[in-house]
């Protein structure tokens, strides 16, 4: 497996792997080195650990020809397995589901957006446009599970107007994270323009307070650190 990073951080054990099938301009992990790791060493380090959380996360961890196995091995250790993905993958998704706590999924724009989402993904409009429909069956899939919606607001694609048109397809989830752009430096490179923290976290708190309109449990992270919003 292509990990970027095998830690024990945050309360958790985090598997970042490498490689994508997006382009996002604005990523940091496709640019990030990786080491490949054996299965059974991965699973070796979680067993080990007296962290009973295992989030996957990086770049897309969908692609590794090894998550199933990965999966079940966390799952016979008695691991609780958060699985990151950007929904390109559902058939994966479902069969990770036995395996699995629950699912964070990152939504980058109003799914009616192709522009926007072409923009943002830099693929092609056709491939936009298939993603598109991939994540809306990802997202189908995911609620079956826990489910976290994960967006990264960019304020040209993420904002009051297109907030409402967000939440229709992500209601059902357990919880959003309104993410702060450029707030976290090894989370973003910069992108439209943007080098600082943006929006406003007076703002990001708008868009949270419009959120918990669909979505009971909405989790600001930003120059400020976390806040938690429920109804």
């Amino acid at each position: 497996m292509r990990l970027t990073k095998l830690s024990e951080a945050e309360g958790q054990i985090r598997m970042e792997f490498a490689g994508c099938n997006m382009k996002c301009p604005y990523c940091v992990h496709i640019h990030q080195p990786f080491t490949e790791i054996p299965l059974e060493k991965a699973l070796e380090f979680a067993r080990s650990s007296a962290m009973k959380t295992v989030y996957l996360g990086g770049a897309e961890p969908t692609l590794q020809k090894e998550l199933l196995p990965l999966l079940e091995g966390l799952h016979a250790a008695g691991k609780q397995v958060l699985l990151k993905s950007n929904g390109m993958k559902p058939d994966v998704i479902e069969q990770a589901l036995p395996f699995i706590h629950g699912l964070v999924l990152e939504i980058k724009a109003p799914l009616d957006d192709v522009d926007g989402i072409m923009e943002l993904t830099g693929m092609s409009r056709e491939r936009t446009v298939q993603y598109i429909d991939l994540l809306e069956k990802s997202l189908d899939i995911a609620k079956q599970k826990w489910l976290r919606v994960w967006v990264r607001v960019i304020p040209e694609f993420v904002n009051k107007e297109t907030i409402h048109r967000i939440l229709p397809d992500v209601e059902g989830a357990d919880e959003m994270m309104l993410y702060q752009f450029m707030s976290k430096t090894d989370f973003d490179r910069p992108f439209f323009g943007h080098e600082e923290p943006t929006p406003s976290w007076e703002e990001l708190e708008e868009l949270g307070k419009i959120a918990l309109e669909k979505i009971p449990k909405v989790i600001l992270l930003g120059e400020k650190g976390r806040r938690v919003l429920e109804k």
